[in-house]
């Protein structure tokens, strides 16, 4: 609740320094979060998948549930519980899986990371677009009021 009446305060602090601005950065605001919806939208399943994949196994819980995992296997393979061991030591099974879900996790972590790497390619474009505007815009102004060479007194 307050934070929106901080966000309705700071609205109006913009709408009177510059009302005709303020509109014109809400509308590119709202025009950029349309834009990356859209872009989420139109990803595939596959790359939902591994982004979501990639999301898990990047947090702290992912390394928790290992912990647990791993020592509860270790233990059961000890045989004190009453359970014959399925995978003594030096546990090859465990390392296989380990090793399998290394592979398979890389290979997520790579698939997330291309489709990062297109977005950023498609970000630096547009800003190598907007830089060659602005700096057309720049030399235009310059040149409409080169013939006036203002002259300020100090």
């Amino acid at each position: 609740m307050q934070q929106s009446q901080l966000n309705r305060k700071e609205k109006e602090v913009q709408e009177k320094d510059n009302p005709a601005l303020s509109k014109v950065i809400e509308r590119n605001i709202r025009t950029i979060i349309h834009l990356r919806t859209k872009a989420a939208r139109e990803r595939g399943l596959q790359g939902r998948i591994a982004d979501a994949i990639t999301s898990f196994s990047g947090r702290m819980i992912f390394a928790y549930v290992h912990i647990i995992w791993f020592g509860i296997w270790i233990l059961l393979n000890t045989g004190r519980f009453g359970v014959r061991a399925f995978d003594p030591f030096p546990y090859g099974l465990l390392t296989m899986v380990v090793s399998l879900e290394a592979i398979f996790l890389s290979t997520f972590v790579l698939i997330s990371q291309n489709r990062q790497g297109e977005e950023t390619e498609r970000r630096a474009d547009l800003d190598l677009h907007i830089g060659l505007l602005t700096e057309h815009e720049l030399h235009a102004c310059y040149r409409c009021w080169t013939p006036y060479k203002i002259i300020w007194v100090s």
